[in-house]
Formats: C-alpha cells, structure tokens, sequence
C-alpha cells in the first residue's frame, strides 16, 4: 500500500459518539489505485461490514487514535 490517506464522513447523519464512517483511498504495488468506505462501532471497538486487509485496518486505526476519535479505555 503507497499513499495511503484517510478521511472522515461526519455528516453521514451517523452519531459520531457511537459510529465512525471513514474513507480511504491508496495505491498498490501494481499502481492500481483504490478506495473505499470503513465503518468503525465504537461501543464494539471493531470495524463492521465486509472484511478488510489486517494492514490497512490496523493503519485506519492509528489514524483514528492520532484524530482523537478513539475513546480512552478506563479501567
């Protein structure tokens, strides 16, 4: 994955205290480019619909973390 950038959704009319839709967009290593929509729950702490590459969740996932939309776990 090369020029992997990342998104948000907010006026998807989701409540953003309990749902992230976020898009994305890179190119592969055979110059193909490709995007698409990632729907976070946060209450679950997963993504939901169909299944993602582990690389480009766990990268949409540090980019919600340095955004500040993840919720601090208390314990």
């Amino acid at each position: 994955m090369r020029n992997l950038t990342f998104g948000f959704f907010d006026d998807s009319g989701l409540p953003r205290d309990t749902r992230i839709l976020m898009f994305y967009s890179f190119e592969t290593e055979e110059h193909l480019a490709r995007s698409g929509i990632l729907h976070y729950h946060v209450e679950e702490r997963r993504f939901v619909g169909p299944r993602h590459d582990q690389e480009l969740t766990t990268a949409a996932l540090d980019f919600l973390s340095r955004a500040g939309r993840l919720p601090t776990i208390t314990t």
